[in-house]
């Protein structure tokens, strides 16, 4: 069907998107030897077939995927742990089940749609728009398809797209739901409140009494509670511990400065996008259009047929564009349209967003920095190079104590529980390891993230206990003079909350007015209860809300509902409405997709999909 399709540009730039199906990286799946043969699939939905390199693309998407998003390589464990490779399988499945089903009713698209897809997909387009067949065949040629392979992935594409959106067409709710949601959460209060201090009270809160102070001692036990603790004694070593051993050369100072030209001698730059003519006399004339206010820069790239991501040249330094464009942007005192000039694809006009100045930091002013990072280096070489000895040591049976003694690290003990960041505590890692340390652990050396390491012992363990009232009993004097401040403060707010409701003001307290407070709202330095109670009152009414010293007394004023007659508020349903429609949309098409794969008949071979993950997160 192809092979008459001709383009006149020669020799494009190659754009690789093959519709995000296969995997350029991925060649070599394809066949997977097993027991002599060559396996192509690695299961089949009725009479769809899921192939090796589909698979092999999906998962190693999938695992990139989530790298990225946690800035860091996933473990093969953990992708296991994620059901990585079980979603895609999944995924997959649901894919060819589809396939199944437009076979069996028929769906199919007939080559003039086949060729308008390929002809409107701008990855084959040459730089004058039109179709270009040697980017084509390269890139089918580089992902290891035919063009009529590739042909297929584009009905079947178009086919699956028909009936999926035959299942939820006309899927469109009334708008019930939609308002009945907006009603709730675009409803806001106006109230009135204040805060009730001890300064309110008739008289000072006086000093408990003993028994009075057994009893909050008593019926708050786990406020006295000592949590598990590890008494544990550990030696350390970190680079800084080694700094006077460590003599850095000047000659290297220097040498780093230099080869760090980009970090600490920046040049000027300047954000700029780029409208490029075919003649001087056509950019003359838009420049011209632009000076006279006849049009915009923006309009220029819309009347062109452009984005501002096609014209977008990001932060350039001189020696970025043409020498010529650059003497001239560079020379610009201020941002705004520069042009015409000559750049390296013919006349254009520029546009300066930004200058961002040179940011040059001589080597005197970087000496310390740069000082203190080789000797961060030098020192984590040297922590390093010890670790060996120091595992040989650990392995020969010396104790922590002995570690200290004949080393370099520093010997420290610590009463470790879950809460404790001070210290040696406050590395992630320390912490991870003593909370699930025992006292049978044969010590080991183990990473501090700066560099250091360390090996602990655990001493004895101490389970939560209730420490003596004789060693809290400052806590709890002053829990009990809160507690009763709070008990006396709500005594009182609970009779100007009678008064109040009755149409009494706040008096002599401060009163603070809030309006169109929605459910989500927040108001600092009062507790969250306070808000919440006021979704759940009558105009005129009162609540009371304790916060950690004080009392808070509040009165609604009035509801304001929602009104959903103005143009932004009708603007804002229809959105809603557009959402919900989608979500009701896609559970439907998740519906039906896996009804369609729990009635069609489903095999798998696993020997494959083991082969595979073996091979691609074997990397990870």
């Amino acid at each position: 069907m192809l092979g008459s399709m001709r383009a006149n540009k020669k020799n494009q730039t190659v754009i690789w998107i093959i519709l995000g199906l296969l995997a350029l990286g991925l060649i070599g799946f394809g066949g997977i030897g097993a027991g002599g043969g060559s396996i192509r699939s690695i299961g089949k939905v009725g009479n769809a077939d899921i192939s090796v390199d589909t698979y092999a693309q999906a998962l190693n998407t999938a695992i990139s995927n989530l790298s990225q998003q946690m800035g860091r390589t996933v473990t093969a464990d953990e992708a296991q742990s994620f059901g990585i490779q079980s979603n895609v399988l999944q995924g997959l499945m649901i894919t060819a089940a589809l396939d199944n089903e437009t076979e069996n009713l028929g769906i199919s698209i007939g080559d003039e749609v086949v060729r308008e897809q390929l002809f409107s997909n701008r990855a084959f387009q040459g730089l004058d728009g039109n179709f270009d067949e040697e980017s084509y065949n390269f890139a089918l040629e580089r992902s290891r398809l035919t063009p009529s392979e590739y042909d297929d992935i584009l009905r079947k594409e178009a086919a699956r797209g028909i009936l999926q959106s035959s299942v939820i067409a006309g899927v469109k709710s009334q708008g019930t739901q939609t308002m009945a949601l907006l009603a709730f959460d675009r409803e806001t209060r106006d109230f009135t409140w204040a805060e009730l201090t001890d300064t309110a009270l008739d008289a000072p809160i006086q000093n408990p009494t003993d028994a009075q102070v057994q009893s909050q001692y008593e019926a708050t036990p786990d406020a006295y509670t000592a949590p598990l603790t590890r008494e544990i004694t550990y030696a350390w070593l970190n680079p800084d511990m080694l700094a006077d051993q460590v003599n850095i050369d000047e000659a290297l100072i220097k040498e780093s400065y230099e080869l760090q030209s980009d970090r600490f001698n920046k040049p000027e730059k300047r954000s700029l996008e780029r409208i490029v003519f075919g003649t001087v006399e056509e950019a003359t004339t838009a420049r011209n259009m632009l000076d006279g206010g006849s049009v915009t820069f923006d309009t220029l790239l819309a009347d062109r047929g452009l984005t501002p991501a096609d014209v977008d040249l990001g932060e350039v330094v001189r020696g970025g564009i043409h020498k010529d464009a650059a003497d001239v942007v560079f020379a610009a005192e201020g941002t705004g349209v520069i042009g015409p000039v000559t750049s390296s694809l013919g006349p254009a006009l520029f546009r300066i967003n930004a200058i961002l100045n040179a940011d040059v930091t001589s080597f005197e002013n970087a000496r310390a920095e740069i000082t203190g990072e080789l000797s961060g280096e030098a020192g984590r070489r040297l922590v390093s190079d010890l670790i060996a000895d120091i595992d040989d040591m650990l392995a020969a049976g010396a104790t922590i104590e002995e570690l200290a003694a004949d080393t370099d690290m520093q010997l420290g003990t610590i009463s470790f529980s879950a809460g404790t960041t001070t210290g040696i505590a406050a590395y992630d890692n320390f912490r991870t390891i003593a909370n699930a340390a025992q006292k049978t652990d044969f010590p080991e050396i183990n990473d501090l993230a700066d560099g250091g390491i360390f090996a602990m012992r655990v001493d004895a363990i101490n389970q939560p206990a209730v420490r003596p009232l004789a060693d809290v009993k400052d806590q709890v004097v002053a829990d009990w003079i809160r507690a009763e401040t709070l008990r006396q403060l709500t005594v009182k707010a609970e009779s100007l909350k009678l008064d109040i409701d009755a149409g009494a003001s706040f008096g002599s307290l401060q009163a603070n007015d809030e309006k169109a407070v929605g459910r989500a709202g927040y108001i600092e330095n009062t507790p969250t209860d306070m808000l919440t109670k006021m979704f759940q009152l009558s105009p005129g009414k009162t609540a009371i809300a304790a916060g950690t010293n004080s009392v808070f007394i509040a009165r609604l004023n009035q509801i304001n509902t929602f009104d959903a007659e103005t143009d932004e508020n009708k603007t804002l349903a229809t959105l809603v409405q557009q959402q919900l429609d989608s979500q009701v949309a896609n559970d439907l098409l998740n519906a039906f997709s896996n009804a369609l794969r729990d009635d069609a008949e489903v095999s798998i071979n696993q020997q494959a999909i083991t082969q595979i993950n073996s091979q691609l997160t074997g990397g990870y």
